[in-house]
C-alpha cells in the first residue's frame, strides 16, 4: 500500500523530484570542485606569501649593502674620513627609522705586524687609553674595528675586534678582498651578545683598497687591502624589521647555506622547526644568493592560514544548494499542481515584460498580452482579424514585400521547428518600424500541431547602443592605429585583448598569435621578476604603474621602451584589465648611458690627471673643484668651498691673486711659462719655490661673462733646477762614456790573454796527473784514484770555464762577423747532428713549422742560438710525459721570431729574472756551466735583436728570439 502511494507521489512529481535530483547533484559537484579550487588557491596564495617573504628579505639585505656602497663612496671622495665625520654620516642616513634591524654601521682597518705599535698608539692619542687588538697574538695581518656606530650599548665591545682572526668571518673578507664585491658571512656569534637575549648573527663586507685604487687582479687587491666598511646584524632583529607584520600566518626558518638543519638555523618564527616535520602543511623552500652567500628560507603555513571565508565557502554551497533543492522540489511541485489555474496563467502573460502571441495553424492570432499591445500598437480585435503576419510582417524596411511563405515565424508550425532567438523586424500600426528578437515554439493537440507561442522583444535600443559601440570602437581602432606609440589592452589575468597596428610592427606577431600570450612573455628574461612584482603589486591597490624594461622586437634585439599601464574598471567597480602604452626610449638610454660614462671619465681624467687642476667660480672667488695633485701642493689641506684668500696665505697668493683677479676682469686667459710659485707641500713646514707651466683659463656664459677660471698647471721645478747642471753632466757623461769604454775593451782584453795563458798550465797539470797515474799504476788504493778522478774532474771544469770565456770574449769581438743567406731547417739539421743520440735516448719528439725559411746571419751565431735552445729544451726534459719540441718561425712588427717550445719542467717565475745571467744554473740535476743562455743573449742583442721567455713551472717554457734582419726571399 505504501509502495503504490510512494509510486503515484513519484508519477505525479516527477519534473519536480527530477528537478530536486538535478540541482543536488549539480550542488555536490560545486561543492567538489569549489573545495578543489579553494585549496588550490590557498596554496597558491601561500606560495605567494612564501615568496613575498623571501623576496622582502632579499630586498631588505639589498638595501643594506647599498648603505655600504655609500659609506664606501664617503672613503673614496674624502681624503682621510675621521671617526666625527662617519658618525656624521651615520646620524644623516637616520638608520634606526628608515632601515631598522642592523646593529650597527663600522670600518674594520687592516694593520701588518710592522704598523700595530703605530696604529695602537694612534688609537690611544684619540682617547681610548685601553685601546687594543682583541684577540691578542702574533697572526701574519690583522684587522680592528675601528669606527662603529651606534658607538654606545652593545656596539662598545666589537671595538678592537680582529674579525680576521675567525675562519667564518675571515672567509668572507677575503671574497669580497678577491672580488671587489660585498660579501655576506655565515652564521656567528656576534662580539655584540652578552649572554642575555643572544641571537645567531651574521655580517656584510664591502672592501676598500689603499689611496682609493681599483686593481684588477687579485694579487693586487690582497696587497694594497685597506680595511672594510661593513655591518654586523643579529638576525632575529633583522628578520623583524624586514618582514614586518605581513607574514604573521607563516612561519618563516632561515638557514645558512643549503644544508637545513638546527647548526645552520639562523631564524625561525616558532620554537618547533617545521622542516620535514609537518608534511600536512602547506610549506614551501625559496633559496635566495646575495652577496657571495647563499640562504634557504623555508616557509610553513600556520592553521590560521587556512581559516579563510574561502575556507567555508565549499561548505556554504553544500547547504544553499540543498535548501535551493528543497525549494526548487516544493515550488515546482506547488506549480505542477495548478498548472491548469487560468488565473495563474493570465497573471504571468499579464506582467510579462516581452510581447507574446498565440497563432493558431492558419496563422491568425489568438492570444496577446498587454506588452505585445504595446509594442504593436494594435488591440486583441484589430489584430485578430487578419493573419498576424499581414498585420505586422508583411513589408521589409525597404519597402519591399515580405512573403508569408518565407517568415520562418510562420513556417514554425507546419515545419515543427521551434525558432530561438531570431532578430527581425516588426511593422507598427502607425508604419513604424521596430528591431525585434522572436522566439517560436510549436503547441501540439492530440499529436497534430496546432498553435505557435511566439515571444518577442524589442531590441531597438539594444540595436542602437551596439551601433555605437562598433562605430566607436572603429574610432578607437583608427586613433590607436594612428598613434605614434604602442598601444596594448589586457584583461584582469595579463592576456591581451587588443593591440594596435605599432604593436604588431615591433613585435612581429601577428593580433591572432598576440592574443594567446600574456604581455610578460615578451620581455628580457632579467626583467620579467621586476615586472611580474611591480604588476602584481599595481593590480592589488588599483593603480598605475610605470616601468622602464626591455622588449623584444621583431629583428630578435631587445629595446629599451617606457611602458604607462592604467587600470580598467567596469561600472561595479571590478578591474578588468590594463590599458597601455609603450614608448621605444633605446636611443635616449644610450644617450644617458653617454652621458654617465663621460661623466665618469670626466671625473676619472680630474683625479688622475698628471696635472694640476683647479676652479675658481666668480664672483666670489671660491674654490668649487681641487684635484687631488692641487691639493699636495699644499699639503693637502681643504681648498674647496673657500675662497683664495681664505685658501692661501699671503706669500703663497703673491702674484697668483692679482693674476687671477685680472683674468675675472678682463676675461682673457693667462699663460706662463716656468712661473715661480710659493707651495707648502708639507702643510705646517715651510713654504718653499716651484717653477709651473700654467694657464689661467676664463669660462665664460652665453652672455659672454667669466663664469669661472680653470687653473691648470704642469710642474717643472726639476727642468728648471735641471737645466743649469746640464751642460757639466753632458761633460762628465762624455767623460765617463769615454772611460767605460776603455774599461771595457781593456777587460775584454784581460778576458782574452787570461783565458789564453791559462791553457798552457792547465795542459802541463792535466798532463803531470796522466803521468803520475802512470806512474803509479797498481799501485794506488780506491781512496787515492778517487782523488785522482776529482782532480781529473776539476781540471776538466776549469777547462770549460777558460773555454767559455773565450766564447764570451769571441762574442764580443765577433760583432762584424760575416753574415750570409741561412735557412732555418739545414741549421737545425746541422744542430741534431750533434745531439742526435740524446734526441734517440730520451725519445723526444720534434716538431717543426718554418713560415719564414730563411734570414741572412752569421752562420756560427745561429747554430749558436738553434744549438742551445733546441739541446735545452731536450735536456730539461720533465720525466713524467714523453718530450716534445715545437720549433717555429713567423714574421711580427718588423722582426723574424724563432719560437722554440717544450713541454718540460719549466722554470718558476721567481727564478726568470737569473735566467740569462752569466754562470746561472736553475736546474743542477743536468750538467752545465750557465754560460750558454747568457752568449745566446748577447749574439742577439750585439745584433740588435731581443729574447723573450715565457715558463709556467711543471707545463714547459717557450724561447722567443727577435732578429732584426730582414727575411730572405724564398729564392735564397
Amino acid at each position: 500500500m505504501r509502495l503504490a502511494k510512494v509510486a503515484s507521489f513519484i508519477q505525479d512529481h516527477v519534473i519536480a523530484i527530477s528537478s530536486f535530483l538535478l540541482i543536488f547533484l549539480v550542488t555536490i559537484f560545486l561543492y567538489s570542485e569549489t573545495k578543489k579550487k579553494a585549496a588550490e588557491r590557498s596554496e597558491k596564495l601561500f606560495e605567494l606569501r612564501a615568496d613575498q617573504a623571501t623576496q622582502d628579505i632579499h630586498k631588505r639585505l639589498n638595501d643594506y649593502i647599498q648603505i655600504l656602497i655609500g659609506g664606501k663612496a664617503l672613503f673614496i671622495a674624502s681624503d682621510t674620513v675621521e671617526r666625527a665625520a662617519w658618525r656624521t654620516y651615520y646620524k644623516n642616513l637616520n638608520l634606526e627609522e628608515k632601515y631598522p634591524g642592523i646593529q650597527g654601521l663600522g670600518y674594520t682597518h687592516f694593520i701588518r705586524p710592522d704598523e700595530m705599535e703605530k696604529h695602537v698608539r694612534q688609537i690611544r692619542n684619540e682617547g681610548f687609553q685601553d685601546y687594543k687588538v682583541t684577540p691578542e697574538g702574533e697572526r701574519p695581518i690583522y684587522s680592528s674595528i675601528i669606527y662603529l656606530e651606534p658607538f654606545t650599548g652593545r656596539n662598545l665591545r666589537a671595538f678592537g675586534f680582529d674579525m680576521f682572526s675567525e675562519p667564518i668571518r675571515q672567509s668572507a673578507m677575503r671574497i669580497a678582498r678577491d672580488t671587489k664585491q660585498p660579501a655576506m658571512s655565515g652564521k656567528v656569534r656576534l662580539v655584540q651578545e652578552t649572554g642575555k637575549d643572544e641571537q645567531s648573527g651574521f655580517l656584510i663586507y664591502l672592501p676598500i683598497y689603499r689611496n682609493n685604487a681599483d686593481p684588477e687582479t687579485i694579487q693586487d687587491r690582497q696587497y694594497m687591502i685597506k680595511g672594510f666598511i661593513y655591518s654586523p646584524f643579529r638576525a632575529k632583529d633583522f628578520m623583524s624589521y624586514a618582514l614586518g607584520q605581513d607574514h604573521g600566518d607563516i612561519d618563516i626558518e632561515v638557514y645558512d647555506g643549503t644544508t637545513m638543519n638546527e647548526e645552520t638555523l639562523l631564524y625561525s618564527t616558532d620554537s618547533v622547526l617545521h622542516y620535514n616535520r609537518n608534511k600536512q602543511r602547506l610549506s614551501k623552500t625559496n633559496t635566495i644568493t646575495i652577496a657571495n652567500n647563499t640562504w634557504r628560507i623555508h616557509s610553513t603555513a600556520k592553521p590560521s592560514f587556512l581559516q579563510t571565508s574561502d575556507a567555508g565557502l565549499p561548505y556554504f554551497i553544500l547547504l544553499g544548494g540543498s535548501i535551493i533543492s528543497f525549494l526548487m522540489f516544493f515550488i515546482i511541485w506547488s506549480l505542477s499542481s495548478t498548472r491548469r489555474s487560468n488565473r495563474l496563467k493570465q497573471t504571468i502573460t499579464d506582467n510579462a515584460t516581452a510581447a507574446l502571441f498565440i497563432m493558431d495553424a492558419n496563422g491568425y492570432c489568438t492570444f496577446m498580452n498587454p506588452a505585445a499591445e504595446e509594442m504593436t500598437g494594435y488591440t486583441f480585435e484589430e489584430i485578430s482579424s487578419k493573419p498576424l503576419h499581414e498585420m505586422i510582417h508583411h513589408h521589409y524596411p525597404d519597402g519591399r514585400p515580405y512573403p508569408m511563405h518565407e517568415c520562418p515565424i510562420d513556417r514554425a508550425l507546419p515545419t515543427n521547428n521551434d525558432m530561438r532567438a531570431h532578430e527581425d523586424n516588426f511593422i507598427r500600426k502607425d508604419g513604424t518600424f521596430i528591431n525585434v528578437s522572436c522566439a517560436a515554439q510549436p503547441i501540439f493537440e492530440n499529436g497534430v500541431p496546432a498553435y505557435t507561442i511566439i515571444e518577442v522583444r524589442d531590441i531597438t535600443d539594444e540595436k542602437r547602443a551596439q551601433q555605437a559601440i562598433i562605430e566607436s570602437e572603429a574610432r578607437f581602432r583608427a586613433m590607436a592605429d594612428n598613434a605614434p606609440v604602442i598601444i596594448a589592452i589586457t584583461d584582469e589575468t595579463g592576456h591581451f585583448t587588443y593591440v594596435n597596428k605599432q604593436w604588431i610592427d615591433f613585435t612581429g606577431t601577428s593580433l591572432k598569435d598576440t592574443l594567446n600570450r600574456q604581455w610578460i612573455s615578451y620581455l628580457h628574461a632579467e626583467d620579467r621578476e621586476y615586472a611580474g612584482q611591480k604588476y602584481d603589486k599595481a593590480v592589488e591597490e588599483g593603480v598605475s604603474f610605470r616601468m622602464e624594461l626591455r622588449m623584444l622586437r621583431l629583428d630578435g634585439q631587445y629595446r629599451w621602451v617606457a611602458t604607462t599601464s592604467t587600470p580598467r574598471f567596469n561600472a561595479d567597480g571590478g578591474f578588468m584589465g590594463h590599458i597601455t602604452s609603450i614608448i621605444d626610449i633605446t636611443e635616449i638610454k644610450e644617450a644617458e648611458r653617454r652621458v654617465k660614462q663621460n661623466a665618469e671619465l670626466l671625473q676619472k681624467l680630474f683625479l688622475e690627471v698628471p696635472a694640476l687642476v683647479g676652479l675658481v667660480r666668480a664672483p666670489d672667488m671660491q674654490y668649487v673643484l681641487a684635484n687631488p695633485l692641487y691639493r699636495s701642493l699644499y699639503g693637502n689641506r681643504p681648498l674647496v668651498g673657500r675662497t683664495i684668500y681664505e685658501a692661501h696665505t699671503d706669500r703663497e697668493g703673491d702674484g697668483f691673486f692679482k693674476k687671477i683677479e685680472e683674468v675675472f676682469k678682463t676675461g682673457s686667459p693667462y699663460v706662463g711659462n716656468e712661473v715661480p710659485v710659493t707651495i707648502t707641500p708639507t702643510g705646517n713646514g715651510a713654504p718653499i719655490e716651484a717653477y709651473f707651466n700654467l694657464v689661467y683659463q676664463p669660462l665664460k656664459d652665453l652672455n659672454g661673462n667669466v663664469e669661472a677660471v680653470l687653473v691648470f698647471a704642469i710642474e717643472v721645478t726639476e727642468l728648471v733646477t735641471a737645466r743649469s747642471g746640464l751642460l757639466a753632466a753632458n761633460d762628465e757623461l762624455s767623460d765617463k762614456n769615454n772611460e767605460l769604454l776603455r774599461i771595457n775593451s781593456d777587460l775584454d782584453n784581460f778576458v782574452y790573454t787570461a783565458s789564453h795563458d791559462l791553457k798552457s798550465p792547465i795542459a802541463n797539470i792535466e798532463g803531470l796527473v796522466i803521468m803520475l797515474r802512470d806512474i803509479l799504476h797498481g799501485k794506488l788504493n780506491t781512496e787515492d784514484e778517487k782523488v785522482l778522478d776529482m782532480v781529473s774532474n776539476s781540471i776538466n771544469k776549469l777547462k770549460g770555464t777558460i773555454a767559455d770565456l773565450t766564447e764570451i770574449t769571441k762574442v764580443q769581438k765577433e760583432l762584424q762577423s760575416k753574415v750570409e743567406p741561412l735557412r732555418f731547417d739545414e741549421t737545425l739539421k746541422d744542430v741534431l747532428i750533434d745531439i742526435n743520440g740524446l734526441v734517440d735516448e730520451t725519445g723526444t719528439h720534434i716538431n717543426t713549422s718554418f713560415n719564414v725559411d730563411a734570414i741572412v746571419y752569421a752562420r756560427k751565431n745561429l747554430r749558436s742560438i738553434m744549438y742551445n735552445l733546441v739541446s735545452n729544451a731536450v735536456k730539461y726534459r720533465s720525466t713524467d710525459r714523453t718530450p716534445e719540441v715545437k720549433i717555429s718561425t713567423y714574421r711580427q712588427d718588423g722582426y723574424v721570431v724563432l719560437e722554440v717550445t717544450d713541454n718540460g719542467l719549466g722554470i718558476k717565475k721567481e727564478h726568470q729574472h737569473k735566467l740569462f745571467s752569466m754562470f746561472k744554473r736553475l736546474h743542477t740535476h743536468v750538467e752545465g756551466t750557465g754560460i750558454g743562455l747568457y752568449i745566446v743573449k748577447r749574439i742577439i742583442e750585439n745584433n740588435g735583436g731581443k729574447i723573450k721567455v715565457e715558463s709556467d713551472h711543471g707545463v714547459g717554457t717557450t724561447f722567443r728570439v727577435y732578429f732584426k734582419e730582414v727575411p730572405v726571399e724564398e729564392k735564397v
